[in-house]
């Protein structure tokens, strides 16, 4: 039991650790999630883009980055961030309720909803385990070549689907 209880908190350690310092973007009504890497604090923020009280079919999502490298400034997403990592992909499933995946994979879906009981949310299943998520932090692998990056792992924050709890599922890449 010890060794088990040892574990767990250098699990819980290590993740604090390896994130401190990094900046939290605003919350702001429309802001559904963000993600943030290893290799610097720019942060890619994703917001829901609303038509009254609907989300917007034709352009459900709104994705941007804060480059905190200069200073905090709001960015467009550039081509190749789009089309090769942050870009995301929005289907219509039926009304309150969108298919998404990230440009970088199509394996991990993403569910954009909005119901009657609160804001619009967005949720997926890591591990068997079903989340709201807040934030994403990928760790990169280190590169030498600086040619094609690649994730070790990502961890997925927010909340429990049903119990409303915080939670923080790791994804082996």
């Amino acid at each position: 039991m010890k060794t088990i209880c040892s574990f767990a908190f250098f699990f819980v350690f290590v993740f604090v650790v390896a994130q401190d310092g990094y900046p939290v973007p605003e919350k702001t009504p429309a802001r559904l999630f963000y993600i943030q890497h290893s290799q610097n604090h720019n942060t890619y923020v994703y917001d829901v883009n609303m038509n009254g009280t609907s989300i917007n079919r034709e352009d459900p999502v709104y994705a941007h980055r804060i480059v905190y490298t200069e200073g905090g400034v709001d960015k467009p997403l550039t081509g190749i961030q789009k089309r090769m990592a942050y870009g995301i992909e929005a289907n219509y499933v039926k009304p309150g309720l969108y298919e998404m995946y990230l440009a970088a994979t199509k394996k991990q879906k993403l569910y954009l909803t909005l119901n009657a009981q609160g804001p619009p949310r967005v949720y997926t299943t890591v591990n068997n385990h079903k989340i709201y998520v807040d934030r994403m932090f990928i760790k990169l692998k280190d590169s030498t070549s600086g040619i094609g990056v690649h994730a070790e792992y990502v961890l997925f924050e927010g909340q429990d689907f049903d119990t409303g709890e915080n939670v923080t599922e790791k994804m082996e890449m």
